[in-house]
């Protein structure tokens, strides 16, 4: 009979459990790991033989066959190794054959023994504890991961020896972290550092209480990327099922080693990625940029260096929340619910728009129409605010501070988050943004001199239906800043004043 022991792998960005099965039978000595494993784990076979000898055992002679099931599902990474060793000990009668069902074993060995730390055990627990598995067995180094999530009995270990002792023995008590005081985190960048830029302060505050993507247009030096890497000081804190979810995918990806605090991901890549690092794949699947900004931000600055067809993958994201990635070996789901924001100039040269209206700039109309043609129409629907940053006048820049700082900002932006809360509390929506067509009238209170003034620029500008959903979107959240329980004409106006392109049109 075949010893089995539950241990797990990846799968995307989710955990799976696997059963790992250990046969020995007589004939020519063989090792066999059969049920789609990947090169990592066909190269364990070296790793628990040396693993086994230099921890004082003996490697059993004989056919050995490891059957990984579900043997559909492809197996991949090193986690498998401490399994394995433990089956064939067991199975060779070196150790005692002990019923571990109720266990989830995972680690890599090393050539003597020691459990090397592994990438992605956060997405493992999370899977162990929707199965009702909560006692794990996993290598020491990992143990700083799991100190935000006590989900289950966490037994690490350094090296075989101490794992088949606790197997054994049943000596030890499940570890226990010590409280932790949890301190308020400072951010880098906040807004009271920023002179001036009243306005567009008040657009990424929009921007924030309603998840609106934004556009930040204006000469070179006005404050652009200041304004978008300071926004995380206002967005409102994170719901314990957000830090799960950023938690896992930066887990899986191995970038969480859990010494850090969980943060919304601030995510800036240079304008040179490929559609492959944005959005995820390869041959291995991985998250890209737009996964590793869920719950976050995304920040394209000079967006309109980008290689369009780089923008344009960009699309279904925005709207759908989620990048579907097919493989013949499967379709990946990864989540991409982010806030999109992004910068560029007016054209080539950057001053188009001039300071103080005298314009400078030194481009033709066919070198800026072809410079702001990068950014498609249809992308560019797809940006709730569209904001202009003017350069400061000196005498901006040495007027006193208007104490409009992050502190202030964020409870604005709290308290509408909780009136959206409270409105959409029986439906599936979370933020204004999110809303759709269809429930526009049912969950937005629109007065009628609001409905009268924007039909009549709906017929004046030849809005898309896309377009006027967004001012009514932006209006929503305008009021909801206003504590206000009716979208007025007011909001509609100031709603207008954030959709304007750089030629000045309403869009």
């Amino acid at each position: 009979m075949s010893v089995e022991i539950i241990s797990a792998t990846h799968n995307g960005l989710d955990g799976m459990l696997v059963s790992v099965e250990v046969d020995i039978n007589k004939g020519m000595p063989s090792f066999s790991i059969v049920g789609l494993p990947d090169a990592s784990i066909k190269e364990s076979k070296e790793r628990v033989r040396s693993a086994i000898v230099n921890s004082g055992y003996e490697f059993p002679l004989g056919r050995i066959t490891i059957n990984l099931a579900p043997a559909d599902i492809k197996k991949i990474g090193s986690l498998l190794d401490l399994p394995i060793a433990l089956g064939i000990l067991m199975k060779s009668n070196q150790i005692e054959q002990v019923q571990l069902k109720e266990f989830i074993i995972f680690g890599e060995l090393s050539l003597a023994g020691s459990l090397k730390e592994i990438k992605g055990i956060l997405p493992i627990i999370f899977e162990g504890d929707n199965r009702k598995k909560n006692n794990f067995i996993f290598p020491l180094n990992n143990l700083k991961e799991l100190r935000y999530f006590n989900l289950g009995n966490f037994y690490p270990f350094n090296n075989l020896k101490e794992v088949i002792s606790f197997i054994e023995n049943k000596d030890l008590l499940p570890y226990i972290f010590d409280e932790e005081e949890k301190e308020n985190k400072e951010f880098i960048f906040d807004y009271g550092e920023i002179v001036g830029q009243r306005t567009s302060k008040r657009a990424m505050e929009i921007s924030a209480a309603g998840r609106h993507n934004v556009l930040l247009y204006g000469t070179p030096g006005s404050g652009k990327t200041m304004l978008a890497k300071a926004m995380p000081s206002i967005m409102p804190p994170l719901s314990y099922k957000e830090v799960m979810e950023i938690a896992k995918i930066y887990s899986a990806s191995g970038l969480f080693k859990g010494e850090e605090e969980i943060m919304r991901p601030f995510r800036s890549p240079h304008n040179t990625i490929t559609k492959t690092a944005l959005v995820g794949g390869g041959k291995e699947v991985k998250a890209g940029e737009i996964t590793l900004a869920h719950n976050g931000v995304l920040f394209l600055d000079e967006i309109l260096e980008f290689k369009k067809e780089v923008l344009e993958v960009l699309r279904e994201p925005l709207e759908e929340k989620i990048i579907n990635i097919n493989r013949l070996n499967g379709t990946y789901k990864l989540p991409c619910n982010f806030l999109l924001i992004t910068a560029c100039n007016p054209c080539p040269c950057g001053m188009y728009l001039g300071a103080f209206g005298d314009n400078k700039c030194t481009c033709s109309e066919v070198e800026r129409k072809r410079y702001m043609g990068r950014l498609s129409r249809a992308l560019l629907d797809r940006m709730d605010l569209l904001n202009y940053v003017p350069k400061l006048k000196y005498e901006d820049i040495s007027k006193k501070s208007d104490n409009l700082n992050s502190d202030k900002m964020r409870e604005n932006v709290i308290k509408a988050r909780k009136i959206q809360q409270k409105r959409f509390k029986e439906t599936k929506y979370n933020y204004n943004s999110e809303v759709k067509r269809k429930d526009i009238d049912a969950l937005f209170n629109i007065s009628t001199s609001a409905k009268s003034l924007l039909a009549s620029y709906y017929e004046k500008f030849d809005l898309s239906m896309r377009g006027y959903d967004k001012i009514l979107k932006i209006s929503r959240t305008i009021a909801d800043l206003d504590n206000s329980d009716m979208i007025c004409d007011y909001h509609i106006f100031e709603a207008l004043g954030y959709r304007k392109n750089i030629e000045g049109e309403i869009i």
